[in-house]
């Protein structure tokens, strides 16, 4: 029995979006790469729009990322024509997994990760509206993997954040470290004069090799024990001595 006109043009339009269908889904696990490879949350993001723009040509798309289940950053691949607050006031009270836009030519997606909402895609204007159901279906298979990929890259940003403050605080500790002058070991000190020898063999006045192999400054005064020997026997000093010894 032979196939009529009508029954051969409905396998035709059958076989076309079945093709279709293959090939969007062929170009869809291609871009996936792209998504699970990306490093950043914005990196991330940027990746689905490609999949979103490549496969859905549409007018509007938006990704507002969630925090605490509020909405938080937004994103867009075109030019905005609404400001911030509109756009978290209509996604604000977004709960469904999926729905049709306003316009019924896009579509919004909830990004989930182990149930927790990481963000709301919304797709818009779609270039070839007829094949909406399809489309949301592609965007649903891989939301799973979208919510991966984002958490992940959030994940890898909270690392690299980590790393640059640690990186931050050994370059501060270094300097400080190269500025701290430590006197360590054997110190070759004359037994007469008191002179030390550096490692080249010069013989230094003490005050100035601490000086130069330390932090701390000489000011110089003068030891009982040596003042005795000194000023001893001279009259001014044996009168303030004996002045001081009264006020005591």
């Amino acid at each position: 029995m032979g196939i009529d006109k009508k029954n051969q043009k409905e396998l035709n339009s059958d076989f076309a979006k079945a093709r279709k269908q293959v090939s969007d889904y062929a170009m869809a696990f291609d871009l996936l790469a792209n998504i699970t490879q990306s490093g950043t949350e914005a990196e991330t993001i940027h990746s689905i729009f490609q999949f979103c723009n490549l496969l859905f040509l549409p007018k509007k798309l938006f990704y507002v990322s969630l925090k605490d289940g509020q909405p938080d950053q937004i994103y867009s691949l075109f030019s905005m024509t609404e400001d911030d607050t509109a756009i978290k006031t209509r996604l604000s009270s977004f709960v469904e997994t999926y729905a049709w836009t306003d316009s019924k030519q896009g579509f919004r997606i909830k990004i989930d990760y182990k149930g927790k909402a990481m963000g709301i895609l919304e797709v818009d204007g779609i270039g070839f509206s007829q094949h909406r159901e399809q489309y949301l279906n592609l965007t649903l298979s891989i939301a799973d993997v979208c919510g991966l990929a984002i958490e992940n890259a959030k994940r890898y940003q909270q690392i690299k954040d980590a790393e640059r403050k640690i990186r931050q605080e050994k370059e501060k500790l270094e300097k400080a470290m190269s500025e701290i002058k430590i006197l360590s070991g054997f110190l070759p000190i004359c037994a007469h004069c008191k002179k030390i020898r550096d490692d080249k063999g010069y013989w230094n006045q003490i005050e100035e090799y601490i000086t130069e192999h330390s932090e701390a400054q000489f000011s110089h005064s003068m030891c009982s024990e040596c003042s005795d020997k000194l000023y001893g026997h001279d009259d001014w000093y044996i009168e303030m001595k004996n002045e001081k010894i009264q006020k005591e």
